[in-house]
């Protein structure tokens, strides 16, 4: 699946707390996170034991829409208001980019 990504992105907070099972939040500035027609992935917490990474499928202004909690091996749970938000690159984007290059360079050494 092709996701968005900004080169630009500062970390922003959440505006409230989260709970584990909430599909949207709102953080106190969004304006550089992407928002594209292609999902996103966020880290809350990263480095932390509440370290969660989120599958966003769109933003609109500050607030996220979520499309998978505890998304690339990570465990969706609460996160307190303040909490950090960063956007960040998955590792099943990395891999999918290495399987399609992978595939493509076979694909080419066989004549195809």
């Amino acid at each position: 699946m092709r996701r968005e990504f900004n080169g630009s992105v500062l970390q922003t907070a959440l505006a409230s707390s989260l709970s584990s099972s909430a599909l949207s939040f709102t953080v106190t500035d969004g304006s550089t996170y992407p928002s594209g027609n292609n999902p996103f992935v966020v880290v809350i917490d990263r480095g932390v034991n509440t370290e969660e990474k989120i599958l966003i499928s769109s933003r609109a202004s500050n607030v996220f829409t979520v499309s998978q909690r505890g998304f690339d091996g990570t465990t969706a749970v609460a996160h307190s208001a303040g909490s950090f938000v960063d956007h960040v690159l998955d590792a099943l984007t990395i891999q999918d980019m290495n399987t399609t290059t992978y595939d493509n360079e076979v694909l080419m050494w066989m004549g195809v």
